[in-house]
């Protein structure tokens, strides 16, 4: 290799992603509700459009993009037009593109006839090819990709990767599951030990929407993520990755983040709070901090309230979570510019009260406390009256669980035990007051 180079990686761009729930949101103020649909609406071409922007500022040699450039295989023609400003752009500057399909925008879909640069390589559904970089006269690297023919591709691409002698630099380009993430389809399954033999310097993944590094060097494997996140479930930062390569072939990698809206969850605990005002204030400095932490981003947020205090009885009104969500809603979004936006709001607080003590009392709440932490310490007990109980709890869920077993598996140890704890908590609410009440009289 006579000289180091640049490139950018990225995947999962999604775009035109339809952000299903969120067509309409529940705010008075027109400008303001428009202001973050907008946004929402188009924040995968936002995220497109710093990948161009990082591309041309970091002066790459060339940009990979290893699949599920858009969100459907019948592609809209909005995101198809889009993505081809953007390939223009990126010719003019003479940044040539290596594209790949994966499931969810493969061949067998519709798509516009459109006049594509001659620097943009789309790789072939169902079979390896392979292009050279190019840099004045040198051949600097050469990519092998492939594209998916289908949605359910299940054979493993890996295997059809065979790097030729005598290349500066070998990448591969693949849309696959590696190592069988459950989190995501097993398409174009393969084994990390398989890509580390193919003898490729760097293998450019995409399907698995966290960013991940699987392997440092020696091949470099990563998955970047998708630039923009597209759920709640999607939180943190969101980009690509500048690859550097020197001239002896070494790589390193730095993190873009490209995401136009971040989505975050929020946790805020009521402990030693007295007062409504107090929590709005502590609302308040969370979602200011976390515009801060996001450099002005605009960020959907889930609001989650915790913890122990004497707010949690206030919180069970009707309409006090609700009147705090709009509160926010005011104070953080506008009808232009960044914003945080509380999605949700979500109480799972408790009562002030010392349960352990409870559990020692002569009362009815304390026989229910005493008999919910037996059944959690059972917990891999084998026979015994302890194992018992938790096995007759469970008898009790079975009648439940067989109405909705195609939608909620039975609970595991570690949920059945969030299950008891939450069931505790109920019941405190319920019996707490009459029996301070009883032994107030």
């Amino acid at each position: 290799m006579n000289e180091g180079f640049s490139f950018i990686h990225a995947a999962d761009l999604h775009l035109d992603s339809p952000f299903r729930g969120y067509g309409q949101i529940d705010f008075a103020d027109a400008a303001t509700r428009e202001n973050v649909l907008r946004q929402l609406r188009d924040c995968t071409f936002t995220a497109l459009d710093n990948i161009v922007r990082a591309c041309l500022a970091r002066r790459v040699d060339f940009l990979v993009l290893a699949g599920d450039i858009y969100d459907l295989a019948d592609r809209s023609l909005r995101a198809q037009l889009r993505f081809q400003n953007a390939m223009e752009q990126l010719a003019e500057a003479g940044i040539p593109v290596f594209v790949a399909h994966g499931n969810h925008d493969h061949d067998d879909g519709r798509r516009a006839a459109l006049t594509w640069p001659d620097s943009v390589y789309f790789f072939p559904p169902g079979e390896v090819a392979a292009r050279p970089v190019v840099r004045r006269g040198l051949e600097i690297a050469r990519i092998y990709g492939i594209s998916y023919p289908r949605r359910d591709v299940h054979e493993n691409y890996a295997s059809l990767f065979k790097r030729e002698p005598n290349v500066p630099f070998a990448l591969a380009v693949l849309h696959c599951n590696v190592g069988g993430n459950a989190e995501h389809a097993n398409y174009a399954p393969c084994g990390l030990e398989e890509l580390v033999r193919a003898g490729f310097a760097y293998w450019a993944l995409g399907h698995v929407h966290s960013r991940r590094l699987l392997c440092k060097q020696n091949p470099c494997v990563v998955y970047p993520g998708n630039p923009q996140g597209r759920n709640p479930r999607e939180t943190g930062a969101r980009g690509c990755y500048l690859v550097r390569v020197n001239t002896g072939g070494a790589i390193k990698l730095e993190f873009l983040a490209m995401d136009g809206v971040r989505w975050e969850q929020v946790r805020v605990p009521i402990d030693g709070l007295a007062t409504e005002q107090e929590l709005l204030e502590r609302i308040d400095e969370q979602l200011a901090v976390l515009r801060y932490r996001h450099d002005g981003r605009s960020v959907v947020a889930r609001l989650e309230l915790t913890g122990r205090g004497v707010l949690h009885r206030s919180l069970r009104y009707d309409g006090v979570p609700e009147g705090i969500l709009e509160e926010m809603r005011c104070r953080f979004a506008g009808p232009e510019g960044s914003f945080v936006w509380l999605e949700s709001i979500r109480c799972s607080t408790g009562l002030a009260v010392d349960k352990e003590a409870l559990r020692n009392s002569e009362t009815l709440l304390g026989d229910l406390l005493a008999i919910s932490r037996q059944a959690r310490e059972s917990r891999g007990t084998a026979g015994g009256r302890d194992g018992e109980m938790r096995d007759m709890l469970r008898q009790l869920l079975a009648p439940l669980h067989h109405r909705i077993a195609r939608h909620i598996p039975l609970p595991e140890d570690d949920e059945f035990d969030a299950l008891l704890e939450a069931a505790e908590d109920m019941a405190l609410d319920l019996l707490w007051e009459q029996e301070d009440n009883e032994g107030n009289g």
